[in-house]
């Protein structure tokens, strides 16, 4: 009988299989491969503080200080040394030119590149040219820190919270009442990896807006990196390719080159999605766990991949999907005979998804530690959850939201409705496309990643409105990955250049200090 394990062992080697012919080189160790990778990350860091004078902080009586590249450069050579004393073949210097060879040859990497290179300045540029030509709108902007528009264009609404946590951490005043808003309702995933990197810039008010931008664009990168692992899998390496094109062209993926939270909340969300399925349940977990920390509905990841987990023993009718099918056989294995069926208890099954729903479960300790943090600070763990009443986010039922919309249109006519409310509407349509993916979805890939769209956007339709509802919609990649596979070929260039014409504009808006948010 085979088993789970020896079914995805068979399918890691034939994945990490050399060329026929040649003669495989033995294996480095975990330790001392992530031993190269540290060594090297310590002389990059050596060399960025060396060019931006580095810094120097005090949490109270402890002082640090890195400022040049002597200390950094030490620590490498002694890690490096303890490395190639305990383990000497593949030497640390042929181990990263294997790695960065490997990397350039992954499809993956370079076809996320091409839609990186193809998508991201164009739609910066788009932005600039707005603010050259057209010029902000009535009392805007609120604050800048630069005579240069292009340094100023980062500086957009919400990544004035981002960048002040990162520079400052967060501070709570309980005298300012329910209607001040105050900025522990912003997770700290993202300021805090902003503020590591700022730190090696130089620690200063343009290095931070630089680090901004540099963990939104990064992140986006090796999120496209892994939509095309799963789009691949999914739809064939012919139209894959179509998935990134049509996310990064969407017209509210402005937001993954912004000081915002989405290029990392999907980057997060495709790791674990990814590691999940192959039954790499420690990655999936610490992906889980940072996406809990990056945005408060992190935390309902668990539900979808706890689907994933149990998919086995749902009902196909329920799984859904080609995805489920596909999990399914990688674990389970009908018995070869009814002896065999009566040893595989239900007790086995628990024990044999426990990995899974522990690697699942990440995501809602994330949301737990952080709320373990504001209970110290506030004195109420929920406190980043009350909080968004300042920003006039109240519950109102779904069937109230949408019976407003459509009797406004009837009662009033629908341009009526567009001249009134331009940018309620481009909100709608966004919530309306991923909420018409979800049956499709569910039909394909499966019941978990149906789910996975619905808990993103009902919780926030419900709490406010369509306020952000594109944005939020700009991260609920199966949506992408269904369309790609839906579109027919003769059509695809007409939906992305139309999806990147729409993205120009909201460009145009978002950058001139238009309330798109």
């Amino acid at each position: 009988m085979v088993t789970p394990d020896s079914r995805w062992r068979s399918a890691r080697e034939q994945w990490s299989a050399s060329e026929p012919g040649k003669k495989a080189e033995p294996a480095l160790p975990r330790w001392a491969r992530a031993a190269d990778l540290v060594s090297l990350a310590l002389v990059i860091i050596g060399i960025t503080v060396s060019a931006s004078g580095g810094f120097r902080l005090r949490l109270g009586d402890w002082r640090f200080a890195l400022t040049s590249f002597s200390r950094p450069f030490l620590l490498a050579v002694l890690v490096a040394g303890v490395r190639h004393l305990l383990v000497r073949e593949q030497p640390i210097y042929a181990h990263v030119l294997q790695q960065a060879q490997r990397w350039m040859k992954s499809v993956a990497l370079r076809t996320a590149a091409a839609v990186f290179v193809g998508s991201r300045p164009a739609i910066l540029g788009a932005g600039l040219l707005a603010v050259l030509m057209f010029g902000y709108a009535p009392n805007a902007p609120p604050w800048r820190y630069s005579d240069n528009e292009l340094f100023n264009l980062p500086l957009r609404w919400d990544a004035g919270w981002y960048l002040q946590i990162a520079e400052n951490g967060y501070d709570y005043i309980p005298e300012a009442g329910a209607d001040a808003q105050q900025n522990i309702v912003f997770f700290p995933a993202y300021p805090m990896v902003t503020r590591a990197v700022a730190l090696l810039l130089g620690h200063h008010k343009p290095g931070y807006v630089a680090a901004g931008m540099i963990v939104s664009l990064t992140a986006f990168l090796f999120a496209l990196a892994y939509l095309y692992a799963f789009a691949r899998d999914e739809l064939g390496e012919e139209r894959a390719p179509i998935a990134l094109w049509l996310i990064a062209a969407y017209p509210f993926a402005l937001f993954f080159g912004a000081i915002y939270t989405e290029s990392l909340f999907m980057l997060a969300a495709l790791g674990a999605f990814h590691h999940f399925r192959r039954r790499e349940f420690v990655r999936a977990g610490w992906w889980g766990l940072a996406i809990g920390l990056t945005r408060p509905n992190g935390a309902l990841l668990s539900v979808p991949l706890m689907l994933l987990a149990l998919e086995p023993w749902l009902p196909q009718a329920l799984a859904g999907g080609r995805a489920a099918l596909s999990w399914r056989a990688g674990c389970s294995e009908a018995p070869a005979s009814r002896s065999e069926a009566r040893a595989f208890q239900l007790s086995d099954r628990l024990i044999a998804a426990a990995p899974a729903c522990a690697a699942a479960s990440m995501s809602a300790v994330g949301v737990l530690l952080y709320s373990a943090y504001i209970w110290r600070l506030t004195g109420h763990p929920f406190a980043w959850a009350s909080g968004h009443a300042a920003w006039g986010r109240h519950y109102t039922s779904l069937t109230q939201l949408f019976e407003t919309r459509a009797g406004e249109i009837s009662h009033a006519g629908l341009y009526a409705y567009v001249a009134r409310s331009p940018y309620d509407l481009i909100n709608v349509l966004g919530a309306v496309f991923v909420l018409a993916a979800v049956w499709p979805v569910w039909r394909r890939f499966g019941i978990a990643f149906a789910v996975f769209i619905l808990i993103n956007i009902l919780p926030p339709l419900s709490t406010g409105g369509f306020l952000s509802a594109g944005r939020l919609s700009s991260v609920l990649f199966p949506a992408f990955v269904w369309l790609a596979g839906a579109i027919p070929p003769r059509q695809r260039t007409a939906w992305i250049v139309s999806f990147a014409m729409l993205q120009a504009l909201n460009a145009a808006l978002f950058y001139t200090w238009r309330p798109l948010f």
